[in-house]
């Protein structure tokens, strides 16, 4: 639903949707995959990069 059918409905699919050259980067990479752990763990998981325009804007040292 986030992604390339967003992107579809949206007639954005040609620039988002999915990581391919020549689409935008726009993601978030986390400590944990939050829809594998626990739901009490989702609290805890840590942001370690932000990608935005293909660019790290944010990446945790």
């Amino acid at each position: 639903m986030f992604t390339i059918w967003a992107a579809y409905a949206a007639f954005e699919e040609k620039f988002k949707g999915s990581i391919e050259p020549g689409k935008f980067a726009d993601l978030t990479v986390l400590s944990a995959d939050i829809m594998k752990i626990p739901e009490k763990q989702i609290l805890t998981t840590r942001c370690l990069n932000t990608i935005i325009g293909g660019e790290i804007v944010y990446q945790i040292q």
